[in-house]
């Protein structure tokens, strides 16, 4: 048994009490504080593990985690998994749970007794011995523990809120990526065609056998072509980084690889009726102000019970008079509530539970128009992306094929050919950009619903091509050669 728990050698209901003191007194603070519940609900929302790196051996098994995610390439579901693992801002929000379980373990303490000495010197030395226990706090220890259990909750909502915010964010930066990749391979693809018409009209031009402003044309074409590639460049460089501090990565780690494509189009998007009680149900950050709501209601409700009590100590009193007697017996104080008679924190109270119920009603209408906002850019997207791979992706192909058959009965030009081949590009690139954003919607579609879509959402497919696999409608080959004649 410990020491704080011994038995005490007192009878009666005073030793109980003491006893009863002495365990409150002991209290600990729990390791776990409250994270097995936080990861829980994220786990209920999400297929994705959380940790709490407290030590070195738990940081060690992390960073061997990361580097065999990091080996391959990088699946969207791997970024996550790594933020959530890796990120230390995230790791920061954690330790909000032990501050608030600490303050749970504070509000069920005791305040400790207090023991005072009085010599007083005339005639005689008259000593005082007094032992006072605040004995409000006795009486307020459940409701003050209620009211930090409370708080408690609401902090591991909030905190489980945090990583699913993460989530969402992640997996919005790596469509980003994946998507800026795929239109920089096709830019470049489209700055090679450019380069070769711009040799092509500079020799032509040389030989006298076209004009300067078709030379000028075709160098203006392959001009923007660059500078289209050095922006796409840049963006990449930007989004990756974005994706960099999400991760938590730096140094070495920095240089991981992300598939080639972004994934298929779904065949088709549900309806979005049930997405907003959906999303209203599972949102955490509603459940947490909700909780907030309740521990300020808690706080007020006992400010108001013991709003007449500031100070109320028992004790007991010895006095060792100068001519030798002795005067011993109980003792009480009590604060006059004269001047404080806790209007302030009435008041304040008051103030703060009005305005968690007005935050509280203000993100669920907020969180419903987020639902039907990401839910209207996901379809803008998908109708977008679904035209441009169905319609104009296959018209450009057709006038490629049938540009190509007129170039090779020399009914057509070089040039015709080359730009029937930089629309179908474009076409592409467009294509590619509207692929991203509908995955970048998806993301936060899946953000602004609180973590999981309903089962009948589509879900990114966990492979996608590789990256030498052409785009939709990408010329694979059959680029005409600078050497080529203007028929």
């Amino acid at each position: 048994m410990s020491r704080c728990a011994s038995p005490i050698s007192r009878r009666g209901a005073a030793a109980m009490l003491a006893i009863a003191l002495l365990i409150a007194g002991c209290a600990s603070v729990p390791r776990e504080a409250g994270f097995d519940t936080v990861r829980d609900t994220v786990a209920s929302r999400v297929p994705y593990q959380v940790k709490w790196n407290r030590d070195a051996a738990e940081d060690a098994e992390v960073r061997a985690a990361v580097q065999r995610m990091l080996a391959d390439a990088l699946s969207a579901d791997e970024a996550v998994q790594i933020a959530l693992l890796n990120n230390r801002s995230l790791q920061a929000q954690y330790e909000r749970l032990g501050i608030s379980q600490a303050d749970v373990v504070q509000a069920g303490l005791l305040d400790n007794p207090v023991i005072s000495i009085t010599a007083m010197s005339g005639a005689g030395t008259e000593k005082d011995y007094d032992l006072v226990q605040d004995f409000l706090g006795v009486i307020t220890l459940a409701a003050r523990k209620k009211t930090a259990l409370a708080a408690f909750e609401a902090v591991k909502l909030d905190v489980a809120n945090e990583a699913l915010r993460l989530a969402a964010d992640v997996k919005s930066a790596y469509f980003a990526v994946q998507g800026d990749e795929q239109a920089l391979e096709l830019f470049r693809t489209a700055a090679g065609a450019a380069e070769a018409a711009a040799m092509l009209a500079e020799r032509q031009r040389e030989a006298g056998t076209t004009h300067r402003l078709n030379q000028s044309m075709q160098q203006g074409f392959y001009a923007q072509t660059l500078l289209e590639v050095a922006r796409t460049e840049a963006q990449l460089r930007a989004d990756r980084e974005k994706l960099n501090r999400l991760m938590g990565l730096y140094g070495g780690e920095t240089r991981w690889k992300l598939p080639g494509r972004l994934p298929e189009l779904p065949a088709a998007l549900p309806q979005e009726q049930a997405l907003e009680a959906w999303a209203v149900e599972r949102r955490i950050d509603l459940a947490a102000l909700r909780r907030e709501s309740e521990a300020i209601a808690t706080a007020l409700q006992f400010n108001l019970d013991y709003r007449w009590l500031s100070v109320l100590g028992v004790g007991y009193s010895v006095t060792e008079q100068a001519e030798g007697g002795t005067i011993k017996g109980p003792q009480l104080e009590f604060g006059v509530p004269l001047f404080d008679r806790g209007q302030a924190r009435i008041a304040r109270l008051q103030s703060e539970l009005r305005r968690s119920e007005q935050a509280l009603y203000a993100a669920a209408v907020n969180a419903r128009s987020e639902v039907r906002e990401a839910r209207d850019l996901l379809a803008a997207a998908y109708e977008q992306a679904r035209f441009l791979r169905d319609t104009m992706l296959p018209l450009q192909q057709s006038i490629v094929n049938e540009t190509l058959l007129r170039y090779n009965g020399m009914l057509l030009g070089v040039y015709d050919l080359l730009l029937a081949k930089q629309n179908q590009l474009n076409a592409a690139r467009d294509f590619v950009r509207a692929s991203r954003d509908f995955w970048v919607a998806y993301a936060q579609l899946e953000r602004a619903a609180g973590g999981g879509l309903p089962p009948e959402f589509p879900h990114p497919a966990a492979s996608t091509a590789p990256a030498a696999q052409s785009s939709p409608g990408t010329p694979a080959a059959d680029q005409p050669h600078p050497s080529d004649g203007d028929h």
